[in-house]
């Protein structure tokens, strides 16, 4: 074996020794989570973001998630297996753009009583998404109609602006270094969970939505760079605390649809 694949190897072996793969855990009576992964490459961190994220969920012992990243699973019988689904990609790349028909597959899903969580860039609207998006969801960012969408990158007070909520439960104000999504374009019954101040204005950061039986949560927030080691606000104990109390949230409405005869 020549110098270059054993220090391949060797490469290899210590990437195993120090990102060790995470094992799913069993939550017999939990939810069942398909955590949709996969977007523009060499973009955000999605493929990190997406370990991370199960396993903060499985720790609580509330859900058991399954990670993929091609969604043609949105048009077989396999999805109704889930109670929620959660995105975190902006699925830019042509391999992992929803196609019409996957489009009108997670509404119908939503509709009959499944749940849809949708992090940062999962808002990211193309010019070939159905306008249904923007009416399940409450806001897309988009360069097509007004307004265009605005980033920014910065360090940030989360304001907490609806402390009745189960989502924002124990959660008071926080510093937060992430990407602020602003001027993205909203549904004007939208009443924000969580905004942040900028340029004199109040953006709505996290908000929630009902869709036909499903509820709905969205976070403008969770921006990671792609790369190693960079920083990650779903770390942030104060951001994973209201993600996670938002997928119990939308995971509530599922089980009460079920209970009462939800149907598919």
């Amino acid at each position: 074996m020549n110098r270059r694949r054993l220090l391949g190897l060797a490469l290899f072996v210590s990437c195993l020794l120090t990102h060790p793969a995470q094992a799913q855990k069993k939550a017999p009576s939990g939810a069942k989570v398909f955590l949709l992964s996969g977007g523009a490459r060499q973009h955000h961190g999605y493929r990190d973001q997406a370990f991370y994220l199960a396993n903060a969920l499985e720790n609580t012992g509330r859900f058991e998630v399954t990670i993929g990243e091609d969604a043609a699973i949105l048009e077989t019988p396999a999805i109704r297996n889930y109670e929620l689904i959660i995105v975190t990609a902006d699925r830019r790349d042509p391999e992992f753009k929803f196609t019409k028909s996957q489009q009108e597959a997670i509404f119908e899903l939503v509709r009959s009583g499944h749940g849809y969580v949708s992090i940062h860039a999962a808002d990211n609207a193309p010019p070939d998404w159905l306008p249904t998006w923007k009416e399940m969801l409450g806001g897309i960012f988009s360069h097509v109609g007004q307004p265009d969408g605005k980033t920014r990158k910065g360090s940030y007070i989360v304001k907490i602006v609806d402390t009745t909520s189960p989502i924002t439960q124990g959660l008071k104000d926080f510093p937060l270094k992430d990407e602020l999504y602003y001027h993205v374009q909203m549904q004007p019954d939208v009443q924000p969970l969580a905004t942040i101040e900028y340029d004199g204005v109040a953006w709505p950061v996290a908000w929630t939505r009902t869709f036909g039986k499903g509820r709905v949560f969205h976070t403008v927030l969770g921006h990671r760079d792609f790369g190693p080691n960079k920083e990650d606000p779903l770390r942030d104990p104060n951001l994973s605390r209201l993600i996670i109390q938002a997928v119990d949230w939308v995971a509530a409405g599922r089980a009460l649809n079920s209970k009462f005869g939800s149907t598919h």
